[in-house]
């Protein structure tokens, strides 16, 4: 018998019951399989909700998705979504798409380094296999549907032989299972060097989330009003506003935990930045509870919506021309038809799953359309509905209503109290606040008579505010120069230092400079040069231009097994002779260093680089960042899942990534750029992510210079 996951009683005793489809396909894989496969039904992932998961340790997993449908009824259209014969406008996503979408987000969003590694060996996304089984067809049904319409198409056979397995109810039998999963590698007489214990293990833990113990958590002293909102049972819709420092996060884990303990019900905590997941998760496993993390779905509004969509079977729909379209338009295009579409979901509000309870932080950034969505759609009848926010973070200019964010919950409840009290940059944000804020916002109090007191006395204030303007400095060498002294002179660990901008093209460059520089690991929310490099090589794999072949040879990986290791080995070249074509005199010692490591030398190297100098151009320009957006926005998203402030590394972020995240010490870089109105609360969330040490280093924006000196010097 199979490891059932849950068992097969609990199963049977769920709130939704399974379907005929699903338990018929359990009962038989549980009946024919030993108790090394894992198979999960309904697992936790995180908001994604596939039916059914195989896995097996040391050999890899298999994603099923079960369909009852009679197949007579459909056809399909262009794009092979089901179409029903009879209502012609009632349309079902591809299972095929539905369930890819499932093990994409696997590699994409879920599993820590795993997309990192399948950028560097595409083999590792072939140990995530997918199948479908169609309950009321038979194999010669589904292929008679599935298939046989596109046997002359080449390119959609072969998709589906490596990426695909259809099984219908005539295929559940011992031999046509053997088959399948000798096929996807489940079976196989030796285990796979891919799906190694370690992913293995990341995926179970994600799969079956761990139970959380009380003992596990800390004691955390709240003040009296947080305790009352974490505690407030009468009042279920809340908004709930809070200043600087005022422990907003704190009490949103809280409230979370006591919510879920009231209602015994599942839990949705929704934010607009990506990389608040696990700074929330860190949160709540600090509570000390009693409770079990499946219970917890932690997610942005943007995948949120994106998870639903595929898992009630909606399909995407584009114009024609649509490859055409600026980003800022398919971006409104998908604004106008998805996620800010009531209606879509109204109609599929039976099918969609409620929870108990909705917490949403950084409110201020959620436009009201996605709030009425996420109310009237996704929260069960008298259910907790919980906003928090602070108005001056509005960096994206949402509506406001006499000087406050316009949200669907009556009344405010407000944290008042900045628990950074002993630190400077605390009166920074109220100076800054009464300086550039007076007429657009209500000016938070913050305390004030402990603020009185401390002017009485004339209290020390605690950490450190320094401002640097250099109109003409190189930003990123001399940035580098900034921090590094910074860091030695004052004996602050990395692990203490973020760096924040408003341009990735400059952080990413910095984090080169800086990671070669200092032979110092970072972490960075965006992609390294490194990896774009990589990504355009996997283009050319199986199309080698006579660059790249000279490219492999110099390294001498043309007999190398694996082609991942000369791959990944041309793109750290790359990225070091750009450093060391603008720097030459810091980075040609690290370029040498690295060709005598990859078997070269320095001079055949820049031999090789000027002899294939075009199309070395024309690769940059083909499948450089421009080219590559789609990748990109997929790498940061990775990136700012999976961020943890704790990494031992600096931190390099934009703002908006970094926004409700806070780090001992900041260097905030200011450039000379035209900003859009919000800049006011971009520079504003920038100042107030330091917990106690501010460095802001302004290379040339003189409109702000004025406003910053005079400023700081009010607090330093």
């Amino acid at each position: 018998m199979a490891t059932l996951i849950p068992s097969y009683d609990k199963i049977l005793s769920l709130k939704v019951k399974p379907e005929e489809g699903e338990l018929h396909l359990l009962k038989f894989l549980d009946s024919q399989l030993d108790q090394s496969f894992e198979v999960y039904f309904n697992p936790y992932m995180n908001g994604d909700r596939p039916d059914i998961v195989i896995m097996k340790q040391g050999q890899g997993i298999l994603i099923v998705e079960v369909k009852d449908y009679d197949l007579n009824s459909y056809e399909l259209d262009e794009r092979k979504n089901f179409v029903i014969k009879s209502n012609k406008t009632k349309t079902h996503k591809s299972p095929v798409s539905q369930v890819l979408k499932y093990k994409d987000n696997l590699f994409e969003l879920h599993i820590e380094n795993l997309l990192e590694k399948k950028i560097k060996d595409i083999r590792h996304f072939n140990t995530v296999s997918c199948a479908i089984y169609f309950h009321n067809a038979t194999s010669d049904k589904i292929k008679e549907l599935l298939v046989e319409p596109y046997e002359h198409d080449n390119r959609y056979l072969s998709f589906l032989k490596y990426n695909i397995d259809f099984i219908g109810r005539d295929n559940l039998n011992e031999f046509d299972l053997k088959e399948l999963l000798k096929n996807r590698y489940l079976i196989s007489k030796r285990p796979s060097f891919l799906f190694t214990d370690d992913i293995y293990s990341s995926i179970k833990r994600f799969l079956k989330p761990p139970v959380h113990l009380k003992e596990e958590g800390e004691d955390i002293r709240y003040s009296q009003k947080q305790l009352e909102i974490i505690y407030e049972s009468n009042r279920k819709q809340q908004r709930i506003k809070g200043v600087v420092g005022s422990g907003k996060t704190t009490v949103l884990a809280a409230r979370a935990v006591q919510a879920h303990k009231r209602t015994k019900g599942n839990v949705l905590i929704l934010t607009f930045n990506i990389t608040l997941k696990n700074f929330i998760k860190d949160k709540i496993s600090k509570v000390r509870e009693d409770f079990s993390w499946e219970h917890f779905v932690i997610s942005n509004y943007h995948l949120f919506i994106n998870s639903e969509l595929n898992n009630l079977g909606i399909p995407i729909k584009v114009p024609d021309g649509f490859d055409e379209y600026t980003e800022e338009q398919k971006d409104d295009y998908f604004e106008k038809e998805y996620y800010s579409n009531k209606e879509l979901f109204i109609e599929n509000k039976d099918k969609i799953k409620p929870y108990d309870v909705i917490l949403i932080d950084e409110i201020q950034d959620y436009k009201r359309p996605w709030m009425e969505i996420i109310k009237e759609c996704f929260l069960v009848t008298d259910g907790e509905y919980v906003l928090f926010g602070d108005v001056k973070q509005n960096i994206y200019n949402n509506q406001t209503e006499g000087k406050d964010i316009s949200t669907n919950v009556k009344g405010v409840n407000e944290l008042k109290n900045c628990f950074r009290s002993g630190f400077k940059i605390k009166d920074l944000a109220i100076h800054y606040q009464k300086d550039i804020f007076k007429d657009k916002y209500e000016i938070d109090s913050f305390n004030q008579k402990s603020q009185t007191l401390e002017i009485e006395f004339e209290r020390n204030q605690q950490g450190s505010i320094n401002y640097i303007f250099l109109p003409n400095a190189d930003s990123v060498s001399s940035l580098y120069t900034i921090i590094h002294e910074n860091a030695i002179n004052r004996d602050i660990p990395p692990n203490d230092i973020t760096v924040l901008g408003n341009s990735i093209g400059l952080l990413k460059k910095f984090d080169a400079f800086y990671r070669y520089s200092s032979n110092e690991r970072t972490n960075t929310m965006f992609e390294t040069f490194e990896m774009v490099y990589r990504m355009g090589l996997n283009y050319l794999k199986n199309n080698r231009p006579d660059w790249l072949k000279s490219g492999i040879t110099l390294i001498k990986r043309q007999n190398d097994r694996s082609e991942a290791r000369g791959f990944n080995q041309l793109s750290t070249l790359f990225t070091l002779n750009d450093l060391y074509v603008e720097y030459p005199d810091r980075f040609r010692g690290k370029l040498e260093f690295y060709c005598e490591r990859f078997s070269t030398k320095l001079s055949d190297f820049l031999d090789y680089l000027e002899k294939y100098k075009e199309e070395l151009g024309g690769f940059k320009k083909e499948f450089g960042p421009e080219r590559q957006s789609g990748n990109l926005k997929m790498i940061r998203n990775n990136k700012k899942i999976h961020f943890y402030m704790n990494s031992g590394t600096v931190k390099i972020s934009t703002i908006h990534s970094f926004k409700g995240w806070e780090s001992e010490t900041v260097f905030l870089i200011l450039e000379d750029y035209n900003f859009q109105m919000t800049f006011d609360e971009i520079l504003y969330t920038g100042i107030t992510r330091t917990r106690a040490n501010l460095i802001l280093i302004n290379y040339g924006n003189q409109e702000y210079h004025t406003k910053l000196k005079d400023l700081i010097e009010k607090v330093k």
